[in-house]
């Protein structure tokens, strides 16, 4: 079952083809990976940092070391370049969501991962990223089970919010290009207040697009009297429909407009023979500051599989420029 969305054509079409990012690739642990470099101007500064997604940590600590050294050497040689994010996909377990109601399993749960930070910290001189670009855990649900056992598996508070939304005869479907510009605006006004960054409109355009003509994704939404209440981009690579973004009017938030979408996009899946739907990234099992705790709620709520990794860690370049670099995001994150 386990996936990688991030190494793919697919992940590699989208950030080259759509959002116009030049990837590269490297060999690091004895396998190629394809990494993005990303660059923020700040003031006089110019500053580069590089993402390794989906890496697996070998268990020879002296490889590691050696590996990380080259990278190190070589990429600290521009003084612009301030570190490399590196998300480790290693598993630390994987469970049924029903687990995560118990206060026992989520306190062992967080020991288990500072734990485990501190050891990649004490033995790789590696630091939990401070900007989490890359997702500690992500929820996956199978979507060969009938409507009977998706709904059985569901806490009960979200089961009861999804049958209460099927007795709306809210519609369902994919969306038709004349709801591309609709979805956009609702999906920006949900964010506005929020302070969360979504794609430029002329990137979601091109995404649809490509998605579309491809045969690699869609638009699915949720309606009430002919105005979206819920919509999610999907994507499909092989066997699975993964949930790559989304949002839920706020308006209608006594008929629970999200749990039934996503309820139907499960069943839709399932027609459609696709296998699993992965929900890609959430917070970590009991971290309650975490920014996505709220919507990892949410997710777990559906029911079934969560999976604990390693996370992402920076390997700095350049103390400087780091510590300037993350001054001045936490500046513009207040």
């Amino acid at each position: 079952m386990t996936y990688n969305i991030y190494q793919t054509k697919l992940w590699r079409d989208i950030n080259e083809k759509v959002y116009k990012k030049p990837s590269f690739v490297i060999k690091l642990f004895e396998k190629e990976y394809f990494w993005l470099i990303k660059t923020k101007r700040i003031g006089p500064f110019k500053l580069n940092w590089y993402q390794i997604m989906w890496v697996e940590l070998p268990d020879n600590e002296e490889f590691v070391l050696h590996e990380l050294d080259k990278i190190r050497k070589k990429y600290s040689k521009n003084k612009r370049n301030i570190l490399f994010q590196l998300w480790f996909i290693n598993e630390i377990i994987r469970f049924e969501n029903v687990w995560r109601r118990s206060d026992d399993f989520k306190s062992d749960m967080r020991s288990i991962r500072l734990n485990i930070r501190e050891l990649i910290n004490t033995k790789f001189n590696l630091n939990v990223s401070f900007r989490e670009n890359m997702p500690q855990s992500n929820i996956v649900y199978d979507v060969t089970k009938k409507d009977e056992q998706l709904l059985a598996e569901m806490n009960s508070g979200c089961k009861e919010r999804v049958k209460k939304a099927i007795k709306k005869w809210i519609y369902f479907g994919i969306a038709s290009p004349d709801w591309y510009d609709i979805f956009y605006n609702k999906w920006l006004e949900t964010v506005w207040n929020k302070w969360v960054n979504i794609i430029p409109r002329k990137d979601y355009y091109k995404l649809i697009r490509y998605l579309t003509q491809n045969n690699r994704g869609n638009l699915f939404i949720s309606q009430i009297d002919w105005e979206i209440v819920a919509g999610s981009i999907c994507l499909y690579d092989q066997h699975r429909i993964i949930y790559l973004y989304g949002f839920a009017n706020r308006k209608f938030g006594n008929i629970w407009w999200h749990h039934y979408l996503k309820f139907k996009i499960f069943g839709w899946a399932r027609d459609n023979w696709f296998t699993y739907c992965d929900m890609l990234g959430w917070a970590p099992t009991w971290f309650p500051d975490h920014p996505l705790t709220s919507v990892s709620n949410f997710k777990e709520s559906l029911g079934w599989m969560k999976i604990e990794r390693y996370g992402s860690y920076d390997l700095i370049l350049n103390w400087f420029l780091s510590k300037i670099f993350k001054l001045y995001t936490r500046y513009r994150g207040k």
